[in-house]
């Protein structure tokens, strides 16, 4: 009797079909307005369905998103019998919901270019399961203290090995790209020498095209390896498994591939591959095996699993950084503030240590080469001046100027490359790999022409004199090139030295390695070697051509080139003051200020980036201005577009979860995003019920308990497809006809109540590295599921929200007001006749 009883109350929850009629919950679902009004308003629910259904007609991309805001719409209407929008307002919230564009819900996801993202992507799960078959592994309280022990000597050993190989990986690059730019350029000067100048273009266009086919080709063997790597590695740390980033032979294809890259020539940096390189590396250590070289022993795979890997790649990042620029702090700041989702203090305490590392592997390289050690890194610049610099105070307006432009040249910069990104998907799509590498002939090459050809077409300087020549000659200064001039040997005798008499400006600018021509354009004391005409030109043109290469199907990194273009344009505005206030200014100081700007409105970094400038240059006294204008930078840029490593995230349809989403995200649930059918399993499921749940792709499954009825969905925790597999497999072995999976599932997993802000959801959600969280009702029962892509692919209520938060707001204050007066009116119905009247007073307040 009792049982009945029971399945009779759980069936009376179950029953809906009267509540959405505008009926009352607590009385029995009867509907409490006039019948009339219900039908009213369902008129109107048809009337606005059929205009959504004329606006899917005239849209089919949007066909199916347009079709579930009409069935929610009408839904909700139906709910607020009496007391929700009118069909003006629901109609008007409905056409600017249709029409209107949502700047705030695209800063939260800008993924413009695909209608369903993430298809290619899976997410990671950085919460490690608790059940007994995890906690039954070791029991035994000694083994788990030797295994601590190990896992934590074994977390040393690949730090350091970390640091060495990535330190060796940077000085051997570096080498090999010297030794190969310096036979492409002593012969290309002696053919020109000699008068033979065709000759000389087409040995260096030799160099050029071999360079460009090898890099074109490893790419075609391992397409992850292409650009800088670094919003894919940012995307990796942010829980997205991006399919093949981190394998051997994209660390093979991106470090040939760039080092021939930088051989030819093209604006490209090796520092952007260094952070992939680091990254890679450390994720191979991680695993403990290598699937690309099976032969290879086994070492320790206690760090096998998306916890210890995204800790491993964050701190790989850091070494990668610091063995490229020779700056150990900088690498921390950036893996800290740029890549890295997740962060904690022993993580920054090991990224210390790993970049520490792999900073002094390249220092020892260079001693050894050298033959005696020095704190000099790859792309070091020196002491740019003797004595410590200064700059007046009306300079800092000057600088702020320089920000600004800054900012906004950054962003003109990411707007380009978008589209030309864009434009390259839409031409490219369909059609062979290998015609990505015909691609890089004709634009690298073109490209490359004009560098060759262009001097031509400038005079012959005079070198100016100095009184400090010593300090500016050489890799620590000027570095005039000869290009098509005539060096007066007399000239070059009288002075006693063998410093040029006569440069190439444009030559001496366009034609030396990317770090020697920002080290030129730093230098101080050297006003005048560059003309403003010159230093514009350059600019504009280094502008074009870094903007059009940067998508090339071929390694590339952004940073050198974004110096030099910010370091031209620096220059100029250095050399335009000087002329106003000859003596007063330092043109070499602006360089460094603008190329600051131009970096930062690209990349939007602030922090990582002040410090890892301060660095290379080895000058703390223009601090703050970098910082001034790194703030100022970012914030324009800021205004106008994203950053150029968030945009290419876009393009590839990476459902990245930023931090901060819109403050519409207040006003909404976790009911308004959640998949509302969930596959569930429930606790004693059979062989069938298994093999049903397993032939969907989810990676995990809430777990009910359906009680005595069987229509319930009461949460008892949640099991991963692998855990059932083992399951499947225990009960095909055994042959039950049914299993208790009580042991095998999560017990306490993460779960949120379906009204909880969105935004404290999508805390939760990222600041735990989640891949599915569960949403239950009041009475703990299953009412749908969260992943990542719920957020980013975000349904009709979240989109009309944003659209529209005031008719959010007005929906939630009729839910409210009706769902207080359905219980005045039900406690009227059993109360004595003389409290009546009073409760109906306390309902109208």
């Amino acid at each position: 009797m009792g049982g009945k009883k029971h399945v009779q109350m759980e069936l009376a929850t179950m029953n809906t079909k009267n509540v959405l009629l505008g009926g009352d919950p607590e009385a029995g679902g009867k509907p409490t307005g006039p019948t009339s009004e219900v039908e009213k308003l369902r008129n109107e629910v048809q009337v606005l369905q059929r205009f959504v259904d004329n606006q899917a007609a005239k849209n089919p991309s949007t066909a199916s998103e347009l079709k579930r805001i009409r069935d929610s719409v009408g839904e909700e209407a139906l709910d607020d019998v009496g007391h929700g929008p009118t069909l003006k307002d629901m109609g008007k919230s409905l056409r600017s919901m249709v029409t209107t564009p949502s700047k705030s819900y695209e800063k939260f996801s800008s993924r413009r270019y695909r209608k369903k993202l993430g298809e290619k992507f899976e997410s990671f799960d950085y919460d490690t399961p608790d059940n007994e078959f995890m906690s039954g592994i070791l029991r035994d309280k000694g083994e788990v203290q030797r295994e601590s022990q190990k896992k934590e000597l074994f977390r040393w050993i690949y730090l350091f090995l970390i640091g060495t190989i990535t330190g060796a990986i940077a000085y051997w690059m570096t080498f090999c790209v010297g030794r190969m730019v310096t036979v492409k350029w002593d012969n290309t000067w002696k053919l020109m020498q000699e008068g033979k100048t065709w000759e000389a273009y087409f040995y260096y266009m030799g160099w050029v095209i071999a360079s460009l086919t090898g890099a074109g080709m490893l790419v075609v063997w391992a397409p992850e390896s292409a650009g800088s790597g670094i919003p894919q590695v940012k995307a990796y740390l942010n829980g997205n498994q991006v399919p093949g980033i981190l394998r051997m032979k994209t660390l093979i294809a991106k470090v040939v591939g760039i080092s021939l890259c930088v051989t030819s020539g093209m604006p490209a940096g090796r520092e952007g591959p260094m952070v992939h390189t680091g990254a890679i590396l450390s994720a191979g250590l991680a695993r403990g095996y290598s699937d690309f070289l099976p032969c290879l022993p086994g070492i320790y795979a206690g760090f096998d699993n998306t916890k210890d890997r995204r800790d491993f790649v964050s701190m790989g990042a850091a070494a990668g950084v610091a063995a490229a620029f020779n700056a150990p702090i900088g690498g921390i700041l950036f893996s800290l503030e740029e890549v890295s989702s997740f962060w904690s203090p022993s993580l920054t305490w090991r990224s210390f240590i790993c970049a520490i590392i792999a900073a002094y592997t390249v220092n020892i390289f260079m001693a050894a080469n050298a033959g005696g050690f020095a704190d000099q890194g790859l792309v070091l610049f020196g002491h740019t001046t003797e004595d410590g610099g200064t700059y007046a105070v009306w300079e800092v307006f000057v600088f702020m100027v320089i920000a600004v432009i800054g900012g906004l040249v950054g962003s003109l910069y990411v707007y380009i490359n978008e589209h030309i990104t864009i434009a390259r998907k839409k031409f490219w799509a369909g059609k062979s790999p290998l015609w990505r590498v015909v691609e890089s002939w004709v634009v690298i090459g073109g490209m490359l022409t004009l560098f060759f050809w262009l001097p031509m077409l400038w005079p012959c300087k005079d070198v100016p004199s100095n009184d400090d020549m010593s300090h500016h000659t050489g890799f620590h200064g000027i570095n005039p090139v000869q290009y098509n001039c005539v060096d007066d040997h007399q000239r070059r005798l009288a002075s006693g030295s063998d410093t040029p008499t006569v440069y190439n400006e444009f030559a001496t600018l366009l034609l030396t390695p990317q770090e020697t021509t920002i080290l030129q354009l730093y230098s101080r004391n050297t006003q005048g070697y560059f003309s403003i005409t010159t230093l514009a030109i350059f600019t504009v043109f280094f502008f074009v051509c870094a903007v059009t290469a940067y998508g090339v199907a071929v390694p590339a990194g952004l940073f050198i080139p974004s110096m030099m273009i910010g370091a031209g344009f620096g220059r100029l505005i250095g050399e335009i003051v000087y002329l106003i206030a000859p003596g007063k200014v330092d043109p070499g100081l602006y360089a460094l200020v603008g190329a600051s700007a131009i970096l930062g409105g690209i990349t939007r970094m602030t922090i990582s980036l002040t410090v890892i400038m301060v660095e290379i240059s080895n000058d703390i006294n223009y601090l703050l201005p970098i910082m001034l204008a790194l703030a100022i930078s970012k914030a324009v840029g800021d205004k106008f577009t994203h950053s150029l490593y968030d945009v290419h995230m876009d393009l590839a349809s990476i459902p990245y979860l930023e931090p901060d989403p819109p403050d519409v995200f207040d006003t909404l649930s976790a009911q308004d995003i959640m998949a509302r059918n969930p596959v569930m399993i429930g606790i004693e499921p059979t062989m069938g019920e298994i093999e049903e749940v397993m032939n969907n792709t989810h990676n995990t499954f809430p777990v009910v308990d359906s009680g005595v009825s069987g229509l319930n969905r009461f949460f008892c925790g949640a099991i991963t497809r692998e855990n059932l597999d083992k399951c499947l497999d225990t009960m095909k072995k055994e042959g039950k006809g049914k299993i208790d999976i009580s042991l095998a599932m999560d017990p306490q997993p993460f779960i949120v109540q379906s009204q909880l802000s969105l935004r404290r959801v999508l805390r939760l959600f990222r600041g735990m590295g989640l891949r599915h969280l569960v949403v239950v009702d009041a009475r703990q029962r299953v009412v749908g599921c969260i992943t990542r892509k719920d957020f980013i692919n975000a349904p009709s209520t979240v989109h009309a929200a944003i659209r529209d938060p005031k008719f959010v707001r007005s929906t939630r204050e009729a839910m409210m007001r009706m769902e207080r007066s359905t219980r005045i009116k039900s406690a009227n119905a059993n109360a004595p006749v003389k409290l009546k009247r009073s409760n109906s007073f306390v309902g109208v307040l």
